[in-house]
């Protein structure tokens, strides 16, 4: 037995799998361009906040704008200037009705970095997650499905690389720890997204920042600092992803199913098919079932029909061999035993005439094996030959004439058709050459005619002589049987020429047999030998 058929899974098996497993790669590629699209949600979350940045700032640099003192230091001392500034009181009360409108977290900071006013402070805390204690996202959900779902995801490396958020709490009350409102407060509009650090695994919130300055003309009077959780961003994508994972799953049972149900209409019949060309070689052809699939309809099926024709074309081919073979061990035998005792007698007589006629004896069995010989290894090759052999289109037309003529056998061919077949020209010659010799040695009065009937062409040979036994119709195409004149002296005939025929005939898909001719009275007059060919 092969390594293959010891195999729990095999080769093909393990291909249908790789094949069918393909796609579900792509699928979970498809996790990484979420990465991207979570990308794109962020930056657009930023560019709203900072068009909402801009609307705020500009309308606490309307509400809010005074005119009063301020201190201003240069290179020749401190002085107070009568500038114009952000008050305390409208910025706050502005903060707090902005506050009131939006999810947003609103600080505002002067001129100098001083906070002065935040929406959580003036209004309480409406959705702030990096100020708040803990966090809003559950690490598991209650439903096992999507707990599970969450724990995958959460193993998962994440494709944003964001920093952590500035560290801040209630007492901070300067703008200088956040980079964004550094940059706002040298004039330059700023936006960021940050994680907020968290000690538990899995993805971290999202925090989002954007920071406005306040102008009078090209001064900086202060900056708007707004920051915002991720939170939908997160249950977008965490839905999305979760919606990905739960197919890669229900894509991977079918595909599992799918590809064992392959696996049972391909690979199994297969295996099966395998292990009976096995069976056949270890018993040389013999004793082997192969499994018939041809209920399948398919290439398999078709398959199946063609391996048991060829084991039952082997068999009836080693039936031949074995046939052929006791069959040559008996005609060689018998040459054999007259050609030894012929030897053995030879050397005890002493009558020269009885010698003479001994020695005639003994060359006699000579050319008789010699002819055996050479009849059987011909016989032997011919199948072989003719499967080497290419078939073409030929016509027999000028090739019968040609045997007819030598033999002096009369011939009726059509007229206007050309006698076309597909084989080998020297083989057919050999069938005409055969059969016309044959039916010579019986009758000298031997005609042939060719007509064509559908698709066929039916070349009969008859003959004038005592015809053949009734019950040796089909016996005479037999190896080594012989039914000869009594004009012609014994052992002069192998027997294998009519056997020749057949093997030629059947090799070009045509039929011969042989059947006997009468007259009106019912009187035998002759033999008919009748080839059909398939006419192209």
């Amino acid at each position: 037995m092969s390594d293959q058929s010891k195999r729990i899974l095999s080769r093909l098996t393990l291909k249908i799998f790789a094949v069918n497993g393909v796609a579900l790669v792509v699928l979970a590629f498809g996790l990484i361009y979420l990465g991207q699209y979570e990308n794109n949600l962020i930056k657009t979350e930023l560019k709203t906040l900072e068009r909402q940045a801009r609307i705020y700032a500009g309308a606490i640099a309307e509400a809010a704008q005074v005119q009063g003192p301020m201190l201003r230091r240069g290179e020749r001392g401190a002085r107070i200037l009568m500038l114009d500034r952000l008050a305390r009181y409208p910025a706050r009360k502005m903060i707090r009705r902005l506050g009131q409108t939006t999810t947003s977290r609103i600080r505002l900071y002067d001129f100098d970095g001083t906070l002065m006013g935040d929406s959580d402070w003036l209004s309480g805390p409406v959705s702030v997650i990096e100020m708040g204690p803990g966090s809003s996202k559950q690490g598991f959900l209650d439903q096992p499905v999507e707990a599970s779902l969450d724990f995958i995801l959460d193993l998962l490396p994440s494709s944003l690389q964001l920093q952590d958020y500035p560290s801040d709490n209630k007492t901070t009350l300067t703008g200088f720890v956040y980079p964004d409102v550094q940059r706002a407060l040298d004039g330059e509009l700023s936006s960021s997204e940050w994680c907020k650090p968290m000690d538990r695994p899995g993805p971290k919130d999202i925090i989002l920042s954007a920071a406005v300055p306040v102008k009078n003309m090209d001064r900086v009077m202060g900056v708007v600092y707004l920051t915002r959780d991720g939170n939908q961003i997160e249950q977008t994508i965490r839905q999305m992803q979760r919606d990905v994972v739960f197919l890669f799953f229900i894509a991977l049972g079918v595909t599992g199913i799918l590809s064992l149900y392959l696996s049972g209409a391909i690979a199994r019949p297969l295996k099966k098919l395998s292990k009976a060309a096995e069976d056949v070689q270890r018993n040389f052809g013999r004793g082997a079932d192969i499994p018939n699939l041809s209920k399948r309809q398919d290439e398999i099926g078709d398959l199946s029909l063609s391996l048991r024709a060829m084991t039952d074309a082997l068999a009836q081919r080693l039936d031949s061999i074995e046939a052929f073979a006791a069959d040559v061990a008996h005609e060689l035998k018998n040459p054999l035993t007259s050609l030894r005792s012929a030897v053995e007698t030879v050397s005890i007589v002493k009558n020269e005439d009885d010698r003479n006629r001994l020695m005639q004896v003994i060359l006699h069995d000579v050319d008789r094996l010699d002819r055996l010989i050479t009849d059987i290894s011909k016989s032997s090759r011919l199948d072989a030959e003719i499967s080497r052999e290419e078939m073409d289109v030929f016509c027999m037309r000028g090739m019968i004439a040609d045997i007819c003529d030598y033999y002096g056998a009369k011939y009726n061919l059509p007229e206007n058709d050309s006698i076309c077949i597909r084989g080998v020209d020297t083989r057919m010659g050999q069938v005409f050459d055969n059969l016309l010799s044959n039916a010579k040695s019986f009758s000298n009065d031997v005609s042939l005619m060719v007509e064509k009937q559908g698709a066929h062409w039916h070349i009969t040979i008859d003959d004038n002589g005592p015809g053949i036994p009734n019950n040796k119709l089909e016996t005479i195409f037999d190896r080594f049987y012989t039914e000869r004149p009594d004009s012609e002296g014994f052992g002069n005939n192998s027997g294998l020429g009519l056997a020749i025929c057949k093997q030629i005939i059947d090799a070009h898909d045509g039929q011969i047999f042989a059947e006997n001719r009468y007259d009106d009275q019912g009187q035998k007059i002759g033999a008919r030998f009748t080839i059909i060919l398939k006419s192209v």
